[in-house]
């Protein structure tokens, strides 16, 4: 191979690895990120698991709020996006802008200390904006 060829492949290989790791971006209680319905099902265990496990386990919820028959209830969530392809084409990239990805989200509602009921949810979401 010849040195021009080298360096070409070099620097294409140097950018496509630069825009793959501008891509990416999440937010929320990182302690969700590789949690599944089955692996949170594992860890609480209504009527057995208490505030405070689920607190060593998952930190602070995001969210805190009482249900209407009074039960206290937590939420916690993970984003986990990734820039759309269209971003970086030329012109079109610099008119749309959008990711796509994952939102976790978990509840958590107590009767007294201990778990009533949980729920593991998992759904894509998508965003976008510029002008079209």
């Amino acid at each position: 191979m010849s040195v021009r060829l080298l360096r070409t492949l070099a620097v294409t290989l140097s950018l496509t690895g630069l825009v793959a790791l501008t891509g990416c971006a999440s937010e929320g209680n990182e302690a969700l990120k590789n949690e599944t319905g089955a692996s949170i099902d594992q860890k609480i265990h209504d009527g057995v698991t208490t505030k405070e496990q689920i607190r060593a386990l998952f930190g602070d919820p995001r969210e805190s709020t009482f249900t209407d028959s009074g039960h206290e209830q937590w939420r916690y969530a993970f984003t986990n996006a990734s820039s759309d392809a269209a971003n970086f084409i030329p012109l079109y990239g610099d008119l749309h802008q959008g990711t796509h990805g994952t939102e976790k989200t978990l509840t958590v509602i107590f009767n007294g200390d201990v778990v009533w009921h949980h729920t593991m949810n998992a759904s894509a979401v998508k965003t976008g904006s510029g002008l079209f």
